[in-house]
């Protein structure tokens, strides 16, 4: 596999675990169940670590600017999650 397709296939998984996250909480959000809220922020915040360090890696291994974006973007994500999810409790 090439390095230009490695690099495309580490975006795609680093963004879909993102997304996984996100619509994950969103669903929990639109349920009212304080159990079920806590539980998938929990999962959430995981898979947001997850991508976080994936792509730290992919960072350090090819220094393409388009990780870093993408670790920013995972920090702004996670941090309305988090007040989103204190305001709600």
């Amino acid at each position: 596999m090439s390095d230009m397709q490695n690099g495309r296939r580490s975006v795609m998984l680093v963004l879909g675990g993102t997304l996984l996250g996100s619509l994950l909480y969103i669903f929990s959000l639109s349920m009212q169940n304080q159990i079920l809220l806590t539980v998938d922020y929990l999962i959430a915040l995981f898979l947001y670590i997850c991508s976080f360090l994936a792509s730290y890696q992919q960072f350090k291994k090819s220094s393409q600017y388009i990780f870093l974006y993408i670790m920013v973007m995972i920090v702004i994500i996670a941090v309305i999650c988090t007040y989103s999810f204190f305001m709600s409790l």
